[in-house]
Formats: C-alpha cells, structure tokens, sequence
C-alpha cells in the first residue's frame, strides 16, 4: 500500500474542523484524482501525506510505515520517495533549472554519469535545453511548471505528488502533460493528483473522489 489514511480528524491552527473521520487508500500502480473547490482541505492534505501536518486523531500510513510519530529524520527519507509538482512542490530558487531537475537523483545518491544521462533525457523531453542555466526567478509559469514535472520524473520516485497539473496552463501544454499523466499511470507508478476542476479524463488506472465536508467521497 502506497498511502492509507484510517479515521483521520484535523483542525485547522484556529481549531476549525478540516477533516472528519477521513478514511483514503492508495495502492501500487494505482492513482487517485481528488476534486475540491479552494478552500476544501486540499493543501492540508498534501502536508498529510508528506508529514507536514499532524492529525488530532485517526492514523496515516505512507509505503506500509506510521508516520504519526516519526521524527523529521525519517520523514525526509520517505519524502525522498515522493515526487512533487504545483503547491508546497516550489523549485530551489538558488538552484538551476538542471540543478532543481537532477535533485531528487543526488538525494538518492544515484552515479554521476547516470544524473548526467537522466538529465539530458528530462531536458529533452520536456523541451528545456536552452533552460538548462536559468535559475527559476527568470522562467515564465510554463516553464516553471515543466521544470517541476521533469523533476518529478527523473528519479522514478514511486508516488508523485500533483497539485493542480493544468494550472495556468496554455491548452498545447496542457495536452503534453496529460500525456505525461497517462505515460506515468501506464508505467505503474502512482500518483494522487488535486484539482479545482471536475474531470474523469486525467489518466488510466486511477480512482476519482471529492473533497465534500470534510470528507472524501
């Protein structure tokens, strides 16, 4: 099991209530399209899922391990296991384009060389080898968003993380990253994709829910 959420309260720092006996699963090879308008918890449930947040009540598990009571320490090693794009997923602003997209390979210690291929590879596709040297201050929100995604791709982290994926979008960039979607879905890993907009056409093997009261449904 990828993620499994059981019986979970959350309020918010005024004590306002979030969620309410929120129950989620998320399996292997399997993704999940979760829709809410702004203001429905979405955010807080991305920082459930990458240990920002603690519940009140009720459990969280992320790949089969607890993380209620974990130290940062071993939080930060499965958040090495998550890829992320859009929300809490911003770019290293010191860092350059190259240098944001090959981060999750040195965080998993992965050779020179191979970074080096794999880099080339996510600049390629992604169409960013003339924005290999630019640091994130000097990219249009396209470019942004694409660099997030190549990033999000490059280390074949097994969940990734999308919140929001045609945001601001042009319809032609919003066409490659559904196709983006749909490639990852059918290479098996998984992913848990947050929107604003009501859709059943994100990607193959996922499951829909929405974000109503509190609870997923």
């Amino acid at each position: 099991m990828i993620v499994e959420i059981n019986n979970l309260f959350l309020k918010s720092d005024r004590g306002a209530q979030i969620f309410k006996n929120l129950n989620f699963k998320l399996s292997s090879g399997r993704s999940a399209v979760i829709q809410g308008p702004a203001g429905s918890g979405k955010s807080s449930l991305v920082e459930l899922f990458i240990g920002l947040r603690r519940p009140e009540s009720g459990s969280i598990e992320l790949f089969g391990e607890s993380i209620g009571r974990l130290g940062e320490m071993r939080i930060n090693r499965f958040r090495r296991k998550i890829g992320g794009v859009g929300g809490l997923f911003e770019l290293i602003p010191s860092y350059t384009v190259a240098e944001n997209i090959a981060f999750p390979l040195i965080l998993a210690g992965e050779q020179s060389k191979t970074r080096k291929e794999l880099l080339l590879k996510m600049l390629t596709e992604f169409s960013l080898i003339k924005q290999a040297g630019t640091y994130p201050r000097r990219l249009t929100r396209v470019e942004r968003t694409l660099v997030q995604f190549a990033r999000a791709s490059i280390a074949n982290q097994p969940l990734i993380i999308i919140d929001e994926p045609a945001a601001g979008l042009d319809s032609s960039t919003a066409g490659r990253i559904h196709e983006f979607l749909v490639k990852q879905s059918f290479s098996g890993r998984s992913m848990i994709i947050l929107t604003s907009e009501k859709t059943t056409a994100i990607s193959p093997n996922s499951d829909y829910y929405q974000l109503k009261a509190g609870e997923l449904v």
